[in-house]
């Protein structure tokens, strides 16, 4: 799909950051049909579905810039990766703040700076998260309750963190495979560079030889 796009490694990146949002935004939108098909909860529908609306569009421009071939800069990147914190923030905000089992999603964003872009974003993107949790511990919309089905709730809120643990261990290691698997090509790369410069000055001191 991007084969016409520039190779670097941040644009490869910034591919890979493209499908995990759309990832993101299927999920999201399952969740919230689950959320409205069986459990019997009221939440702000509005402001929740108007941030995946807003994730989609900037997905829509991203796939869009990606089919240009200006390059990735490690600042493009982060404020790719920062929007996706945010929206993660707002809709925290709206379901439960640092009660909801989801909350350890700002692993990803994380991981993801930290494996692709120099330390002193890695470095920012750890205050912000840590930031943004610190904020939602205090400053939250809690999600309605119904107190006499507290077993009900208490198994979605575990199910809740059972999925997002597996959700944030199959992407983490999606990306770091992937990761890794583009050093590899780039080694092979630069490898097949120098013997084709060793063979280029092998034949002109030949050539140069037989001058003499």
């Amino acid at each position: 799909m991007f084969s016409d796009l520039s190779q670097s490694p941040l644009s490869k990146n910034l591919q890979r950051l493209f499908l995990l949002r759309n990832i993101a935004i299927s999920a999201q939108c399952l969740t919230f049909a689950l959320v409205y098909w069986t459990i019997d909860i009221v939440i702000p529908w509005t402001q929740m579905i108007s941030v995946v609306v807003l994730l989609a569009l900037l997905n829509l421009l991203t796939w869009i810039r990606l089919h240009r071939k200006w390059p990735v800069s490690h600042i493009e990147f982060f404020l790719q990766l920062l929007i996706d914190v945010l929206a993660l923030s707002t809709l925290l905000y709206f379901s439960g703040g640092s009660t909801n089992p989801f909350i350890s999603l700002y692993l990803l964003p994380l991981t993801i700076a930290a494996a692709t872009l120099p330390w002193r974003y890695t470095w920012v993107m750890a205050i912000i998260t840590i930031g943004c949790y610190t904020f939602l511990l205090f400053n939250y919309i809690p999600l309605p309750h119904d107190h006499n089905n507290h077993l009900t709730e208490f198994t979605v809120h575990v199910s809740g963190m059972w999925l997002a643990f597996v959700l944030s261990t199959v992407i983490i290691a999606w990306f770091v495979v992937r990761m890794s698997a583009s050093i590899r090509d780039r080694d092979q790369d630069l490898a097949k560079a120098r013997e084709h410069a060793l063979r280029n000055e092998q034949i002109i001191a030949l050539g140069t030889l037989a001058a003499g």
